[in-house]
């Protein structure tokens, strides 16, 4: 089963929480059920144990993906923040409880303040949307980066269609396949140009080309920069929350 990277975000903190206080309870608690201050000496290295690994993983995996969102600190923080994460690998560090937890903490911080903006750009997104994205990103995390583009492309098709139905509502537009709208879009600026942005012209010339190169024989190689900026771009396209209110003023009119 392939994880909801996207819920994960949105309860980030909780996520944090449960994983300090599993950590806490299996290795910082005696046999009465007091906490102690360091580690067992049988649990040294419990930073690599199953038990750990499976909270830390998904936490890992988040921050590393955390500056594609378009949240300006967590992409300004993402080193910061990536330092905790690596300081929670090394099994010397963290080996007093107070070390450990002041750690998650300092995660857990960065992403707290920023809860509230990433509630209202994931609410821009409808379940298709989250699922496509949520395939691209674990596909981009496992290295399948043909895999992530083709998936990152297809997320955007829902939202493209929407918009340029919404300024030119042709019935034509419901038999193209997504190559073919995005063409649609490319070879006519001039109408669809109020509602799409200029500046996500790259986003849709980029999908056009990489999309073929994801799902067809090329000598073209898809590699993690192309990937990661593929990624980038869709993120900015979904979560543009001028670009959906703009859809909506033209659909009232």
């Amino acid at each position: 089963m392939k994880e909801d990277y996207l819920q994960y975000l949105l309860d980030f903190e909780t996520l944090c929480s449960v994983f300090k206080e599993i950590v806490i309870k299996t290795y910082f608690t005696d046999s009465t059920g007091s906490q102690r201050d360091e580690i067992d000496e049988d649990d040294l290295y419990f930073c690599f144990t199953p038990v750990y690994r499976q909270q830390f993983e998904i936490i890992k995996r988040i921050v590393e993906i955390c500056d594609i969102f378009g949240i300006k600190n967590l992409e300004k923080y993402k080193n910061p923040i990536m330092s905790y994460v690596f300081l929670l690998e090394e099994p010397q560090t963290i080996q007093n409880r107070e070390a450990f937890e002041q750690c998650v903490n300092k995660i857990i911080n960065y992403f707290s303040t920023e809860k509230k903006e990433i509630e209202d750009k994931f609410g821009l997104l409808n379940t298709e949307e989250i699922k496509r994205l949520n395939e691209a990103i674990h596909c981009f995390l496992e290295g399948c980066y043909y895999s992530s583009v083709a998936m990152s492309v297809s997320a955007i098709e829902f939202r493209l269609f929407s918009l340029m139905m919404s300024i030119c509502p042709d019935p034509k537009l419901e038999e193209l396949t997504l190559g073919q709208l995005i063409r649609e879009y490319l070879n006519n600026k001039q109408i669809y140009g109020s509602v799409i942005p200029k500046k996500h012209e790259p986003l849709l010339e980029h999908c056009n080309t990489y999309r073929i190169f994801s799902v067809h024989p090329k000598k073209e190689e898809i590699n993690k920069p192309i990937a990661s900026s593929i990624l980038n771009m869709t993120f900015l396209f979904l979560l543009d929350k001028k670009l959906v209110e703009k859809a909506k003023e033209i659909e009232a009119i």
